[in-house]
């Protein structure tokens, strides 16, 4: 797999969650609906079936590419801003929770940090069996 995932019109949401899953083994990039953003409790997934083109409130000609020295903070922001998809990343099975958004330093860090963090606190690896159940379902 190369070193950057990019994000363009086509691609399925389900596709981007694999592929980022695949390369960040720790994260789960969860697609949510925009009234559930700042939400912790009964945060909706929007249906990760459909392309970025499908799914996006604004258009954008930028193309993102994602990469282990992308900061948390920043993807969520890019998504939101530029495409007006709402997203978290999200680790497995910490504190007794099958997904968690971490806040505080987690949001400050890299791609490559957050994915040693989520490793290091002995949350469990997204597989593409998990990314499939965890992808178009309430999140929490």
């Amino acid at each position: 797999m190369s070193k950057e995932l990019t994000v363009n019109g086509k691609k399925k949401l389900s596709t981007l969650q694999k592929d980022f899953s695949e390369k960040f083994s720790f994260l789960f990039l969860a697609f949510i609906e925009t009234e559930d953003k700042e939400k912790t409790i009964n945060v909706q997934s929007l249906d990760t079936s459909k392309t970025i083109m499908e799914t996006r409130i604004k258009f954008s000609n930028e193309e993102i590419s994602i990469n282990g020295r992308t900061l948390v903070k920043n993807i969520e922001k890019y998504f939101f801003e530029e495409l007006g998809i709402a997203c978290q990343i999200a680790v497995h099975n910490y504190l007794d929770q099958e997904l968690y958004f971490p806040l505080g330093n987690f949001n400050e860090m890299s791609l490559t940090k957050a994915n040693e963090w989520a490793e290091e606190k002995n949350c469990t690896e997204i597989t593409a069996k998990k990314v499939v159940e965890f992808s178009g379902k309430n999140v929490f």
